[in-house]
């Protein structure tokens, strides 16, 4: 694997400890990947990179209240990409099942960058688990809109969720709004 041997030239380097960890996360070994993302923030306490990877393999381990902190952190760190990290946070939301509270920070990221696709469909989901169809849909055509190439087919049943359910809970959802 192109990390571990990364690592094993330059471990100082906080950026061979992000692809490791993501390596690890896209292998569904959550715990590795944890190990790798606290070693990013180890080695620069004043990365956002570092705590914003940390928070999102923390979210896909489920544990997303714990990343919540770690994306607010990368937010002050690097708040030229507040749209990012407000959707990391509506998304930790979701992934929490806290729709209702989800949406403001989706909107937020909305409003920052309208063109994102990722909030829309974490919106997209929310309203869908929320029961409110007609902007679950909504969101879903703007989905389509953004990229008519959208398709919920083309990997996302190996989205590296560690609890399989979950993942068919996020889906189900977005299905629901209308996505395919």
């Amino acid at each position: 694997m192109l990390g571990t041997r990364a690592v094993s030239l330059d471990d100082s380097l906080p950026v061979a400890h992000a692809i490791l960890s993501n390596a690890y996360l896209w292998s569904k070994q959550h715990d590795q990947a944890i190990v790798e993302a606290e070693r990013i923030i180890a080695l620069d306490a004043n990365s956002a990179d570092g705590y914003r990877s940390l928070g999102n393999v923390l979210v896909f381990a489920g544990r997303p209240d714990e990343a919540i902190p770690l994306f607010k952190k990368a937010m002050r760190l690097d708040p030229l990409n507040r749209a990012w990290y407000f959707s990391n946070l509506g998304w930790a939301d979701r992934v929490a099942g806290r729709c209702e509270e989800a949406l403001a920070p989706l909107k937020e990221a909305l409003t920052l960058a309208p063109g994102a696709q990722a909030p829309h469909f974490i919106l997209a989901g929310c309203y869908a688990e929320l029961g409110r169809l007609k902007e679950a849909q909504a969101e879903a055509a703007e989905i389509m809109r953004i990229n008519p190439n959208f398709s919920l087919k083309h990997g996302w049943q190996h989205i590296p969720y560690k609890d399989p359910a979950f993942r068919d809970r996020y889906l189900a959802a977005d299905r629901k709004a209308g996505l395919k």
